[in-house]
């Protein structure tokens, strides 16, 4: 780390990389702008970052940067490592990249698959399963932020990926068979893969679907099975949770209209998420329904449209407010959900705006079981879409220790 210097930034742009202070403590996101001459002279009173790796970059040692060699002493770049140091292993990359580099993985295999080219996709999208669900395992708070933060973006690969992560925590609070969670983790990650060459366009289209769409929209539940099909997926939990995902319970969804335990559970599970992944993202016709507004939608829908247990279990496992969602609290604070509370309705906040409008110079936690920062308002993240962009520091970084 070095301090940062008065060249690295100035009022009004972004600042270029997150900055903390000595004790490792984050001051301020990397892509906020600087509003205010007192945020700009704590910046360079306080502020340290970590440059970008280069050829000439130190190790870091208790927070602070030991150069390689500085030029008086020749050995010292050839020098053996510390111990203790050659000892550590390294640190393993952060959950919420993790899952960014999964989504950029499985639209590369969605692809293939919808070109009938490549080699064992099937076993590519078990491999991401398993991956995912050892991403989950290791940080559910950051997978689901992963997630819950790009939710404007209309990426049809990014909705599969949320439906699956949203399986997982459904599985996984069901200690399900092994092989039986791995097979639904693969279905929610490929089960609209057939939509992929029309979901862009129908999503920014306000009109109705014309006969033509609607004929596409009823038969992508089999068009995607023998997509995978062909691609040598023969597992009968994966492909039928598929077949299956828009049947109902109440005997209203297709393609066959089945209903109540003729639907099976994988394909339930696959159905719940995969609604709630929808709800939650804007289209050209409609706004994003908040992800609470989302949830009760669906607790009413129980029993009818949805599994009734599914629907009370999901509203457990995510919590009325996703790890990832920006809102309002009581004091009158702007914050990014960080991670799930001890209830349901009261996760930790990172506050990010003060009261007053202005850009926080800590990223405090707020822990909203408190009535001063209870919640009382989600907020659309377009409305702070440079801010909670730049949240994602909060989960991708051991250095963005924040301060209670």
């Amino acid at each position: 780390m070095r301090p940062v210097a008065a060249s690295d930034v100035e009022l009004g742009s972004p600042l270029a990389w997150s900055v903390y202070d000595r004790d490792r403590k984050l001051l301020f996101v990397e892509g906020m702008v600087l509003a205010s001459q007192e945020q700009l002279d704590v910046v360079l009173e306080r502020g340290m970052v970590v440059p970008d790796t280069d050829a000439n970059a130190g190790v870091l040692i208790d927070g602070y940067e030991h150069p390689a060699g500085d030029g008086t002493d020749p050995d010292a770049a050839d020098a053996e490592p510390d111990d203790a140091l050659a000892d550590d292993a390294p640190p393993e990359p952060p959950v919420f990249r993790e899952m960014q580099l999964l989504r950029h993985e499985l639209a590369l295999v969605h692809q293939h698959l919808l070109l009938g080219s490549g080699e064992d996709l099937g076993d590519q999208l078990l491999a991401i399963a398993e991956r995912l669900r050892a991403l989950v395992a290791r940080d559910a708070d950051a997978a689901l932020a992963a997630m819950q933060l790009e939710v404007t973006d209309d990426c049809h690969v990014a909705r599969q990926l949320h439906a699956a992560t949203l399986c997982e925590l459904l599985v996984r609070s069901r200690d399900w068979d092994e092989q039986e969670s791995l097979s639904v983790i693969a279905a929610a990650l490929s089960y609209d893969v057939a939509l992929g060459p029309v979901a862009g366009a129908m999503n920014k289209q306000q009109s109705g679907l014309s006969a033509e769409q609607q004929a596409v929209v009823t038969g992508h539940p089999q068009a995607s099975v023998e997509l995978l099909q062909l691609a040598g997926v023969a597992d009968p939990v994966w492909l039928v949770a598929i077949l299956q995902h828009h049947e109902r319970i109440d005997g209203s969804g297709y393609p066959n209209r089945l209903s109540g335990d003729a639907i099976s559970r994988a394909a339930r599970k696959l159905a719940i998420v995969d609604i709630y992944s929808a709800m939650v993202r804007p289209r050209a016709y409609r706004e994003a329904v908040h992800a609470r507004h989302a949830l009760r939608s669906l607790f009413l829908e129980r029993g009818k449209a949805v599994d009734e247990t599914l629907a009370s279990l999901l509203v457990r496992e995510i919590g009325v407010f996703p790890p990832g969602t920006p809102v309002r609290l009581a004091n009158g604070e702007v914050g990014v959900v960080l991670r799930r509370g001890r209830g349901a309705s009261h996760p930790v906040v990172a506050r990010l705006i003060n009261a007053n409008g202005t850009l926080a110079a800590l990223a405090a936690q707020r822990d909203t079981a408190m009535q001063a920062y209870a919640i009382t308002e989600t907020v659309p993240p377009r409305k702070y879409a440079a801010l909670v962009a730049s949240a994602s520091e909060l989960w991708c970084s051991d250095r963005a220790v924040l301060r209670p």
